[in-house]
């Protein structure tokens, strides 16, 4: 079973939790996720399976899209409504006010993770530092915030948006954001990932349903490898050509590339991912990742 499965992560559970459950339904060992999300956050969490797994980096560097319920004059260790209370006012505000804030994120940007995550600084994650009370400088990371949505507004202190945003980006830390340049403080209270690159919630199995499944109908929801590469173009190669370019043998290239990685098929069949390389002034295509068997 080679393939990618995407879930509709219940609240309350990890996604390492998701992980196991699709280990110990299938009975396969090689089984990753792209992209954690928190217990607190349900929604879109695609899993890949056996020969998958070689690609989950192109899913979790891809663009996700959340939906997320702030509650404004809050503030939380955690910057979600789980963590310890460390702050709390009574604030109101106008959606003009609202919509201002919303708009002035839109575009890159440097942003600090929030101390409870799992980014590693000098080999100990970030909430281990924040258990043990010590004390760390966190490094602010580049992020983009494509678009931004106000989908709700209680005409106070509650706000539901719809979010867009690049690799590495934190919605707790984007709801602290927002509540600062309010000046006062926000806090996550829902979060529903609705996309992962080209994988949407509609196409999102239910735990529970799968749960029910027998292995024919896993494999039946069982998307091919090649979805997760959507952004890269193809490159087909000659039929006699393709026992060579599986076995590491430069394929020469007729015409010019300024992609440096492509998706490989020998007619309608994916191959894997080859990378292009110029010697001599002449382009050649070599595979990079084998994502067919033997």
């Amino acid at each position: 079973m080679n393939g990618l499965l995407v879930f509709d992560k219940p609240k309350g559970i990890t996604s390492h939790d998701v992980v196991y459950k699709v280990r110990k339904k299938t009975g396969i060992k090689k089984v990753g996720h792209t992209g954690t999300l928190d217990p607190l956050a349900t929604g879109v969490l695609v899993i890949c399976i056996g020969r998958a797994t070689k690609v989950s980096d192109y899913v979790l560097s891809s663009d996700k899209e959340y939906i997320a319920k702030i509650k404004l004059g809050l503030l939380t260790d955690s910057y979600d409504i789980n963590g310890n209370i460390l702050k709390e006012e009574d604030v109101s505000f106008n959606r003009d006010e609202i919509e201002i804030v919303l708009n002035s994120f839109i575009g890159e940007q440097m942003q600090t993770p929030p101390i409870y995550s799992a980014i590693k600084i000098n080999g100990q994650k970030l909430y281990e530092y924040a258990r043990s009370g010590k004390e760390i400088n966190i490094p602010k990371r580049k992020i983009s915030i494509n678009s931004i949505e106000l989908l709700d507004f209680n005409d106070k202190d509650e706000i539901t948006i719809k979010v867009s945003v690049s690799k590495g980006t934190y919605i707790r830390s984007l709801a602290n954001d927002i509540g600062k340049k309010l000046n006062t403080n926000g806090t996550i209270t829902e979060l529903r990932r609705t996309k992962t690159g080209d994988f949407n919630i509609t196409e999102a199995i239910d735990m529970d349903k799968f749960s029910e499944m027998s292995l024919e109908e896993i494999d039946k929801h069982l998307l091919p490898i090649d979805k997760a590469l959507d952004n890269l173009k193809n490159i087909k190669i000659n039929a006699n050509f393709r026992d060579r370019i599986l076995n590491g043998v430069f394929y020469k290239l007729d015409d010019e590339y300024s992609e440096s990685e492509y998706k490989i098929y020998c007619g309608d069949e994916f191959l894997g991912i080859g990378e292009i390389r110029k010697i001599d002034g002449e382009y050649f295509l070599k595979m990079k990742k084998r994502l067919i068997g033997e």
